[in-house]
């Protein structure tokens, strides 16, 4: 499959996101979960995901930390938003420098300053 249609074929499905927040210390500091459904693959490699409330999440494109998702219904813990079958789980660890990185991601993910 080539990369555009690689692109074509994920668009639309939808990811349970894990993060994990630690600092320069290996310390955890916070997990946080949203989900969303993929409106956009960009060519740099930015899985941009469109959640419930419309606002728009980015994350690194990382093969090796997506799993397909178990059908089922997921609940985020910090919401409560309960999710129904699912096509994807992505997770991985993030070190920051702050809580107010930890917000800014919280918000909008990981977009390019």
């Amino acid at each position: 499959m080539t990369w555009e249609e690689f692109k074509s074929f994920i668009k639309g499905k939808q990811f349970l996101v894990g993060l994990s927040f630690y600092d320069s210390n290996n310390k955890l500091l916070e997990q946080y979960q949203t989900s969303g459904t993929v409106v956009e693959l960009t060519d740099t490699g930015l899985l941009v995901l469109q959640r419930s409330d419309n606002s728009l999440f980015a994350l690194p494109y990382d093969n090796k930390a997506i799993s397909k998702a178990e059908p089922g219904e997921y609940t985020e813990h910090s919401t409560g938003i309960t999710i129904k079958d699912p096509d994807f789980i992505i997770s991985g660890d993030v070190e920051v420098k702050d809580s107010a990185s930890i917000d800014s991601i919280k918000k909008n993910g990981f977009y390019p300053a």
